[in-house]
């Protein structure tokens, strides 16, 4: 995604990234890595739409990994309550979410009125451990 984003898409006279359709290959870690890489490029208030979001044995962990954690992350109000020691699971992207909306095999991913930025490469990938680390970030503990 690097490349390509480099070398053919992001030039300067293009138009900012408003929406991103996910519609490449249905296995858990390229959907992830799309996330992670193109949610903070797009535009506050654009959308990043993802399809294929199923229980079939390439895409499921996506479903049942990583989607619940965004969802968590997306109800995060930080840890100013000392009894309830909460975390976030994906603090690169978690600051850049409106909303998550899923309907049958697509979700919407929503973009807050942050600015769009260029994060560096190794804060455009999905973290090493967001598979390993979905039960302990979900449920503790923190």
């Amino acid at each position: 995604l690097q490349k390509i984003w480099t070398e053919e898409m992001k030039r300067p006279d293009s138009p900012p990234l408003k929406v991103v359709v996910d519609d490449g290959a249905h296995v858990s870690t390229q959907m992830a890595a799309s996330l992670f890489f193109w949610l903070p490029r797009i535009e506050p208030g654009g959308i990043l739409v993802m399809e294929d979001i199923q229980p079939i044995s390439d895409s499921n962990q996506f479903r049942t990994h990583i989607l619940p954690q965004v969802v968590k992350d997306l109800h995060w109000c930080g840890n100013e309550l000392k009894e309830i020691k909460d975390t976030r699971c994906f603090p690169t992207i978690q600051p850049l979410l409106m909303s998550v909306h899923c309907e049958m095999h697509i979700c919407v991913f929503e973009r807050n009125d942050v600015p769009a930025l260029e994060p560096s490469k190794e804060d455009s990938v999905t973290p090493p451990d967001a598979f390993t680390n979905a039960q302990k970030c979900l449920f503790g503990p923190h």
